[in-house]
C-alpha cells in the first residue's frame, strides 16, 4: 500500500532530524568525559568545541533559509544529513584534539540544515488536512535520535568510536531518504522574488512567538546540557545519563508522534502551554527529588514529552504566522531558539559555579514556566483550529 504524503514526507524529517538533531546536536553530552580522557582535555576546551558547533548551527540556519528559496528542501536537508555523516565520521577516526574538534563542529552543524526546509517541503507536498501530522512527525526525530545514540552507546560500551561509525550509516540512510522524497526544486518562483519587510518578520503575532521560543529554550538549553551531571552530582552512576537519555527519546517519540492529532482536536494554546510546564517542572524534579532513580528518569520522560511535542506546536505556531514562506519564517524563530540554547547552559553554569545548583536549577525552569502564560494571538489560535476541522469536514464531504 502506498504511502501517505504526510507519511513520507514526515518520515524523511523524522530520518533526518534523528541523524542532525539527536545525534549530531544533543547526544555531544554523552561523550564529553570519554572525550576528556581519551584526549586528555579540560572541561572548558570541551565547551568550546560545543559553542563552536553552536556557531556552526546558526551560521547553516541562515544559509539554509536562502538555499531553501532558491532551490527547494532537497538540497539543504540533504546536504545537512551528508555533513552529519562526514563529521561523525572524522569523529570515529580522530587520532587527536584537532581533528576531533572538526568532526563535532561538523555534526553540530549539520543540524542547521534540517529542521526548517521541512516547513516548506509541509507546506508544498503534503495536504492541509495532514500537515499537522506530518510536522509533528518530523518533529518526533530529535527524541528518536536521542534514543537511538543511547541505545548505541549503551550497547557498544567503551567502543566510543564504533558509535560514532554508526552515527555516520545513519546520516547516509537519512540523506538518501530526503534526495528520493524531497521535491528537488522550489516550487513557486514567484515568493523567491519577493523580499519580505521587516514588519512581516516581527509583528505582534510574531513577537509572542518568539517570546514563548526564547523561554522554552532557555530551559531546555540547560536541561540538555546539565541534567545527567545534575543526577551523577546527586550520587547516582554514570550509566544515568544514556538511561535518562534513553528515556528522554522514548517518551517524547511517544506522544509527540500524536501532537498534530492533539492540536487538531484541542488546539495550540492549551496544549502549548501544557508542554511548556512539563519542560520547567522536569526541570524542578531534579531539584524535588536529588538522588533518586525514578525521580531523574521520570524527569527526562517527562521532559521528553514537553520538549518534542511543545516544540511541534511551535512548529505549527510558525508554520501559521508565516504562511506565505514557512521556511523563511521559521528559519528566524530557529534563531531564537538557537540563542535560547546558548543562554540556557551558560547562565545554568554560572549560577551553579558562584550560588549552588539548586539555585540553577530554579531559576533555569522559570524562563519555560513564565512563557506558557503567553498565548498565541487569537487570531492564531482561533483560525488554525477551525481551519483544520473545516477542511477535515470538507474533506469528508468530499469522500
Amino acid at each position: 500500500m502506498p504511502l501517505s504524503p504526510a507519511t513520507r514526507i514526515g518520515g524523511a524529517g523524522l530520518l533526518a532530524l534523528v541523524a542532525t538533531y539527536g545525534i549530531g546536536r544533543q547526544a555531544y553530552g554523552l561523550f564529553v568525559s570519554t572525550f576528556r580522557e581519551e584526549f586528555d582535555l579540560a572541561l572548558d576546551v570541551l565547551g568550546y568545541y560545543a559553542s563552536a558547533a553552536q556557531a556552526g548551527y546558526l551560521v547553516a540556519t541562515v544559509a539554509t533559509g536562502v538555499l531553501t528559496a532558491r532551490y527547494g528542501p532537497r538540497v539543504p536537508v540533504v546536504s545537512g544529513c551528508l555533513l552529519l555523516a562526514i563529521g561523525a565520521a572524522v569523529t570515529a577516526s580522530a587520532p587527536g584534539p584537532i581533528l576531533l574538534a572538526i568532526g563535532v563542529i561538523a555534526a553540530g552543524t549539520s543540524a542547521g540544515g534540517a529542521w526548517a526546509p521541512f516547513s516548506d517541503a509541509v507546506d508544498n507536498q503534503v495536504p492541509l488536512s495532514g500537515s499537522r501530522r506530518a510536522l509533528a512527525l518530523v518533529n518526533a526525530g530529535s527524541p528518536v535520535g536521542l534514543m537511538v545514540a543511547s541505545s548505541f552507546v549503551l550497547l557498544a560500551g567503551d567502543r566510543w568510536r564504533a558509535v560514532w561509525w554508526g552515527f555516520a550509516v545513519v546520516g547516509l540512510v537519512a540523506a538518501a531518504a530526503a534526495w528520493r522524497v524531497l521535491a528537488p526544486i522550489a516550487s513557486d518562483p514567484v515568493l523567491l522574488r519577493s523580499r519580505p519587510r521587516l514588519g512581516w518578520f516581527f509583528n505582534p503575532r510574531s513577537t509572542r512567538l518568539f517570546v514563548v521560543t526564547v523561554g522554552v529554550s532557555i530551559t531546555s538549553g540547560a536541561y540538555f546540557a546539565y541534567a545527567p551531571d545534575t543526577a551523577q552530582d546527586a550520587g547516582l552512576a554514570g550509566w544515568i545519563g544514556p538511561a535518562m537519555w534513553a528515556a528522554l527519546g522514548i517518551a517524547g517519540a511517544a506522544v509527540g508522534l500524536f501532537g498534530g492529532g492533539i492540536a487538531n482536536r484541542y488546539g495550540l494554546r492549551g496544549p502549548l502551554a501544557v508542554m511548556l510546564v512539563l519542560v520547567g517542572g522536569s526541570t524542578l524534579m531534579l531539584l524535588v527529588a536529588p538522588g533518586s532513580v525514578a525521580a531523574a528518569l521520570g524527569s527526562a520522560a517527562l521532559f521528553g514529552v514537553g520538549f518534542t511535542t511543545g516544540f511541534a506546536f511551535l512548529v505549527m505556531w510558525s508554520q501559521q504566522v508565516f504562511q506565505d514562506a514557512p521556511t523563511t519564517g521559521f528559519t528566524l524563530a530557529i534563531v531564537f531558539i538557537a540563542a535560547g540554547f546558548i543562554v540556557g547552559p551558560s547562565l545554568f553554569g554560572v549560577l551553579a559555579t558562584h550560588v549552588d545548583r539548586a539555585t540553577a536549577l530554579l531559576v533555569s525552569a522559570a524562563p519555560a514556566l513564565v512563557v506558557a502564560l503567553v498565548p498565541p494571538s487569537r487570531e492564531d489560535r482561533d483560525r488554525t483550529h477551525g481551519q483544520d476541522m473545516h477542511d477535515e469536514a470538507a474533506s469528508a464531504d468530499a469522500d
